[in-house]
């Protein structure tokens, strides 16, 4: 075999060889971009779950004659409480951290109601004191006058028996059967959304009229008493 003959065999073996490797990196690109690609459609297609969105439904609470006519409704939106009275709503509205504002569909102050550490006032439209309310752990007491006297006491018993006092006398009770939709008080008024609350006693007390009952029950509802 002459010198020239080899010298071909071995450019020939060369440049197949030189083949082989570059048709080697080619597949091992190829294969690199095929898993890449697969991994992005992977991420792409895996769905992000939205958030909740917060709940911004008011809180409703009912209170009607016993053969269930409307008597009030009333409604926590937050910030602001509204009173619906028959034909006229009063909009209840926080004008301080310790002070509300009650005014009717023509701007007209018809109540305040005033904060304290313990407890609240309910105003009239001229600030004049109607109702003065001391809350406790258990129990509540109500009276017409700042120094708290011939009050009433509405708390609940042992055996989930609400009762109102005066005097250490009780002048009314309400047994509470919580898995009631309704719940009648004193064969007067139907209420719902109540729950356990000791706004039910001051519906117990004949004293007070009936529209700033509800007023005092709004505010009892919106601090969870």
């Amino acid at each position: 075999m002459n010198t020239l003959h080899i010298m071909k065999l071995k450019l020939t073996k060369n440049t197949l060889l030189s083949t082989l490797v570059g048709l080697s990196l080619l597949l091992q690109a190829c294969r690199g971009g095929s898993e890449t690609d697969t991994t992005e459609e992977v991420v792409s297609e895996t769905p992000t779950p939205d958030s909740p969105a917060p709940s911004s439904a008011p809180k409703q609470f009912y209170i009607n004659t016993a053969t269930s006519e409307k008597l009030a409704e009333i409604s926590d939106e937050g910030d602001q409480l509204i009173v619906s009275l028959g034909t006229s709503n009063l909009f209840g509205i926080a004008k301080r951290a310790d002070k509300r504002k009650y005014v009717d569909q023509n701007d007209q102050l018809k109540y305040t109601v005033k904060y304290s550490d313990g407890g609240l006032k309910l105003n009239d439209g001229n600030e004049a004191l109607l109702w003065k309310i001391k809350l406790y752990d258990d129990h509540l007491k109500i009276s017409n006058n700042n120094d708290m006297q011939n009050s009433f006491r509405i708390g609940m018993s042992e055996s989930n028996k609400l009762k109102v006092k005066r005097d250490d006398e009780e002048i009314g009770a309400l047994r509470l059967r919580l898995n009631d939709a309704f719940i009648t008080v004193k064969e007067k008024y139907s209420v719902r959304n109540f729950g356990s609350s000791l706004a039910l006693g001051v519906l117990l007390i004949d004293e007070i009229p009936d529209e700033q009952k509800f007023m005092l029950c709004a505010e009892l509802l919106k601090q969870g008493k």
